[in-house]
């Protein structure tokens, strides 16, 4: 096993808990559920492979999250107007969709695994307000058979 990149986070508590990192040298939607019963999330992750129109539309979706991001930190934009409410960029909310059909439509091809993650590097600003890279590294689930 080996540490891939991860391409980018779009949920995070404690830890990266949905996005789209490498696993086998290609993009992968990566996710895992909250555990209702105990009240956290779980540490097995869901990941789907993504085609090259899914993982475009996914790099197109992040541009203009850091776009916004980087306006918001210099005092430019409002909470309010995060892309999701679709006041910053239209184009965000329709990725969105487009995305989400892309990976419901790969979604037979996923399989679990462990992440193990880590900061990658810390050159400076990789854009304006993030300061880390994160990578991971991807495992069988811990109660699953060997591969």
């Amino acid at each position: 096993m080996a540490y891939e990149p991860i391409h980018m986070t779009w949920d995070y508590d404690d830890g990266p808990r949905a996005g789209i990192a490498d696993h086998a040298g290609r993009p992968h939607y990566f996710a895992c559920a909250f555990d209702p019963e105990h009240l956290e999330y779980a540490e097995v992750f869901t990941l789907t492979p993504l085609d090259a129109e899914t993982f475009a539309w996914a790099r197109e979706h992040w541009a203009i999250w850091q776009r916004w991001e980087a306006e918001a930190k210099a005092g430019r934009q409002s909470p309010e107007s995060h892309p999701k409410y679709g006041h910053y960029d239209p184009r965000y909310t329709e990725l969105e969709a487009l995305i989400d059909t892309g990976i419901d439509r790969l979604s037979a091809q996923a399989i679990l695994r462990h992440g193990e993650f880590r900061i990658a590097s810390m050159p400076g600003e990789l854009f304006p307000g993030q300061f880390r890279q994160l990578e991971v590294e991807w495992s069988p689930p811990p109660d699953s058979a060997p591969e």
